[in-house]
């Protein structure tokens, strides 16, 4: 068959054009790579929102209240007498605004004499430095003793380690809201057995302006040693609980006790005021009653927790040393010994997280039949002392009245170089070294303190038939800028 050169030539031109083309393709892809090209991008629209600044808040308890002190409303609530309150701020000319919640349980309650809010104008004072306290003594056919409470911030989560609902022991937990909305609020109980079935205690209804009060034996009856979880949705909720002691027919103390610190692997108890030998030896058996320094612990996890507790004297000792089990979901009240008079501080570590506080009374000589006193010794006052969280650089406190007010500082491993102390317009350099406690009398009104970060502080009152104690807790996060991005 004859050849067609030329039909050869057009197809051996037309490949070597693909293969050229081809060749410029691959080039111009390398210099594509190599190079840079005209880029676009564009931001998410977004605005940053500065929340409004909002005012400071601080709710005091309100006076101590009775329950079933008309025989003819055994379930009813009163209160009796009323608190004296000491407001503290820096600077000191600082105008507060004070108004009074409403009690639905006590309807007959003075308006200006139940629960106290104390509000700072938004900017008027720093993060912290606005508190209140109150304190206050009773004597009745049902109730004796002097009891003191700092006014705390309203939240969403609190634990209330305290109080009992055996025979002659009736507690009150109060569940103030300052806030301008209703609150949703759940009380879940804990006790020696573990958790009480409480459904009456879940998504209480708590108006705004109002402080409503529940019964402990109404919802877990017959418990030794509770502990109360308060968490609210809505308005937040500035929780406490009132416990009140009857030995036989004599008023034998009471007590308002604010929240603990929340569960955490470390917990420290500055300043826990002790009357003599009150303990027995953790390997005694329990004693009844109140007439004996315990530590209350439960950790709310789902697996055992050893816990070590140690008790060092603040004036300086050897102190004693305790190791425990605690038991999933079940609350325990470990006797802290034999201890002398005096104040301890009670550091407690564990290898999971828990809540905390200690309880300790004061006895009075007793009376004899003809009113002679005698050398017995009767219980007249309790206290219950939570666990501290560690303070900012500054804060400022509100010292009620009360007999011989003292300020425990306690410092963690950490210590501090340094704490600026004034009280009374005074000016005080004291030292904390880590691991110890400094005590610090005090005087009713404000007492600024500053370089305390990482300390934890209490203060305590203690008297011939009086005890109490409260901690000082540091302020809650406040609002910051966010980054909003619209849909």
């Amino acid at each position: 068959m004859p050849v067609d050169r030329s039909r050869i030539l057009r197809t051996g031109t037309r490949t070597l054009a693909a293969l050229a083309a081809a060749a410029v393709a691959v080039g111009v892809v390398g210099a594509a790579a190599l190079g840079s090209w005209p880029s676009s991008r564009t931001e998410a629209p977004s605005v940053v929102v500065e929340p409004a600044a909002v005012s400071q808040q601080r709710v005091c308890p309100g006076p101590i209240l009775a329950i079933g002190a008309d025989a003819a409303e055994a379930t009813g609530i009163e209160s009796v007498g009323t608190a004296s309150v000491v407001t503290a701020t820096d600077p000191e000319d600082v105008d507060l605004d004070l108004s009074w919640l409403a009690q639905s349980e006590n309807p007959d309650a003075a308006e200006d004499a139940g629960p106290l809010v104390i509000d700072a104008a938004a900017g008027a004072v720093e993060a912290g430095m606005l508190a209140g306290a109150q304190s206050q003594t009773v004597a009745t056919d049902v109730l004796g003793g002097f009891a003191a409470a700092s006014c705390t911030e309203a939240v969403e989560e609190s634990w209330l380690v305290a109080g009992a609902t055996t025979v002659g022991r009736s507690s009150l937990v109060l569940l103030s809201n300052p806030t301008a909305v209703a609150a949703t609020v759940d009380v879940r109980v804990i006790g020696e057995t573990g958790p009480v079935e409480a459904r009456s205690a879940i998504g209480i209804t708590v108006p705004s302006g109002t402080q409503r009060v529940l019964s402990l034996a109404g919802l877990a009856p017959n418990l030794a040693s509770p502990v109360v979880h308060v968490t609210s949705t809505g308005g937040a909720i500035a929780a406490s609980l009132e416990q009140s002691v009857v030995e036989g027919l004599a008023p034998a103390g009471v007590e308002l006790t604010g929240p603990t610190a929340p569960p955490a692997e470390s917990q420290i108890i500055p300043g826990l005021v002790v009357d003599g030998a009150q303990g027995v030896h953790a390997d005694e058996d329990h004693a009844d009653g109140d007439a004996f320094t315990a530590l209350r612990l439960y950790s709310p996890g789902d697996e055992s927790v050893e816990v070590a507790i140690g008790i060092v004297p603040v004036d300086g000792g050897t102190g004693d040393a305790i190791d425990v089990d605690l038991q999933p979901g079940k609350v325990s009240d470990i006797p802290l010994g034999d201890l002398p008079a005096g104040t301890y501080t009670v550091r407690i570590d564990a290898d999971g997280p828990v809540v905390a506080a200690a309880r300790s009374t004061v006895t009075a000589p007793a009376d004899d039949a003809e009113g002679e006193v005698t050398d017995a010794a009767a219980p007249a006052d309790l206290a219950w002392f939570p666990a501290a969280l560690p303070l900012l650089d500054s804060a400022v406190i509100a010292v009620a009245s009360g007999p011989s007010p003292t300020l425990h500082l306690a410092a963690g491993a950490e210590g501090a170089d340094e704490a600026s102390v004034t009280i009374g317009g005074s000016i005080r350099e004291i030292e904390v070294p880590p691991l110890g406690t400094v005590s610090v009398p005090l005087e009713r009104g404000t007492v600024l303190l500053q370089g305390v970060e990482g300390l934890t502080a209490s203060v305590t009152y203690r008297g011939d038939d009086a005890l109490a104690a409260f901690v000082v807790a540091p302020p809650g996060p406040l609002d910051s800028p966010i980054r909003v991005y619209p849909r």
